[in-house]
């Protein structure tokens, strides 16, 4: 499992994945020295080359728009499958439809598209959303993460931590 970005999200993702013993190598540019003895902390390249899933669970920064493109896809050495819950123009959707297109990746799970307004689409975007959904092995789900009873109950704990209360 290759994970991209270990900061909460990452880090809290690769908790959740130490019960099945799977391998996770973990990069992050700007975190050091958080490797354990179940997260390696890797190159980007070595995420690249070596896993079989890739999460993305980056912040969308300059440096981070479209960083799933197709000369990240051309540095794949297997065939993994892309999970992304972070911010959808972390993923250029052009791009990932090629990478399914000329199998680079086995599937896809996104849990947000790169326009995360449905209702403001484009002709163009509309018809990418059709091919994106018209492959079997491409699940996307809403981007609903932060609607869960536990993350509301953290967020009200931390604006009242906040506040002083």
């Amino acid at each position: 499992m290759g994970i991209i970005g270990y900061g909460n999200t990452g880090s809290s993702f690769a908790k959740l994945l130490q019960p099945f013993e799977v391998t996770v190598l973990a990069h992050d540019k700007f975190k050091k020295d958080f490797g354990n003895s179940y997260v390696k902390e890797v190159t980007l390249e070595q995420v690249l080359e070596e896993a079989e899933v890739i999460s993305f669970n980056v912040p969308l920064t300059a440096e981070t728009h479209h960083m799933l493109n197709l000369d990240f896809l051309n540095k794949l050495r297997q065939q993994p499958i892309i999970l992304s819950a972070c911010r959808g123009k972390v993923i250029h959707t052009a791009d990932l439809i090629i990478g399914l297109k000329e199998e680079k990746i086995s599937g896809v799970c996104l849990d947000v598209l790169e326009n995360e307004k449905l209702g403001s689409y484009t002709i163009d975007e509309r018809q990418q959303l059709d091919e994106l959904l018209s492959f079997s092995n491409v699940i996307v789900t809403p981007h609903i993460a932060g609607y869960s009873h536990e993350a509301f109950l953290k967020m009200a704990t931390v604006l009242l931590g906040k506040l002083g209360f």
